[in-house]
């Protein structure tokens, strides 16, 4: 539990904080109260080396654990991410009965997903974090960061769909039209949750309508009746095709199913392409 900071105390941390020689350790309660007033004031320095003071010169103190806990949080505060996954992952080898132990299983996967990069660059710290979130989910099934967590998870696989949902996009631009809906449908099957799977169904039934699969184009077009952002451009399309249709018997439609499936998106060499693509383009899942 935290302690109110005392006159003498805040007079000390004023003196020292002139000063740039090392600071003599305190005892572990007051240096704990010296090492969270320099968080609290986003002295991220002080507060390092006050929180590393009590984990040196008091390794048998009760406030350990909190100690190492705040150390990470201020790495994490001062988005040096990396360092704050190894201090999270310490107390979580090495404390395990900690009262930080769920905070710190939450913030070491946080970590992973702020320092990802850019949807089109490499997906491994996505996926890492995503993992992270989903054993959080697991050990803490009845933590009241739940509904934060899913919404993170949510995200991260919008960051995902959206890098396939772009190499799609690309391959339409240059014309190949079956890499492109073997993209779209991933989307589709892979992340049919995330706010671009309904881009993926609109461009997909635009390719099936070209190609004269009316019925694969209608039954993606009927579903975005659903979709607000895509609707109007749904029942435009809708229109399109039923006249196009309407003089068609039953049997000839049904010569139109299944022509052109692709079934895997593997090989395409998505990751050199998607270098292409303007990285500051908005990113609509965010």
């Amino acid at each position: 539990m935290k302690k109110l900071i005392t006159p003498t105390l805040i007079l000390y941390i004023c003196l020292s904080c002139g000063s740039k020689r090392q600071l003599a350790p305190l005892a572990p309660e007051d240096e704990f109260e010296r090492a969270m007033y320099y968080y609290e004031n986003r002295k991220i320095e002080d507060a390092i080396q006050a929180f590393e003071r009590i984990l040196f010169y008091h390794p048998s103190s009760e406030l350990v654990d909190d100690a190492q806990y705040w150390l990470g949080m201020t790495y994490f505060e001062n988005k040096e991410y990396d360092q704050a996954i190894t201090e999270f992952d310490y107390l979580i080898r090495n404390f395990p009965r900690s009262a930080f132990l769920e905070q710190a299983y939450l913030n070491r996967a946080k970590a992973h997903l702020n320092q990802a990069p850019h949807y089109s660059k490499d997906p491994t710290e996505l996926n890492r974090a995503i993992r992270l979130f989903d054993q959080f989910l697991t050990q803490f099934p009845n933590s009241p960061h739940t509904n934060e967590v899913r919404n993170l998870i949510l995200a991260a696989r919008n960051r995902l769909a959206r890098k396939e949902l772009e190499n799609g996009k690309l391959y339409g631009r240059i014309g190949n039209e079956d890499a492109a809906l073997l993209y779209f449908n991933y989307v589709l099957t892979t992340y049919p949750e995330t706010a671009v799977s309904a881009e993926a169904a609109y461009r997909a039934a635009t390719i099936y309508e070209k190609r004269k699969q009316y019925e694969q184009a209608l039954t993606l077009l009927r579903a975005l009746r659903e979709e607000e952002a895509w609707k109007e451009k749904a029942e435009t399309m809708i229109r399109k095709i039923e006249g196009k249709t309407k003089n068609l018997s039953a049997e000839d439609l049904d010569e139109t199913k299944g022509l052109g499936e692709v079934e895997d998106i593997k090989g395409l060499g998505e990751e050199e392409n998607l270098e292409e693509i303007d990285i500051h383009e908005e990113e609509t899942d965010e």
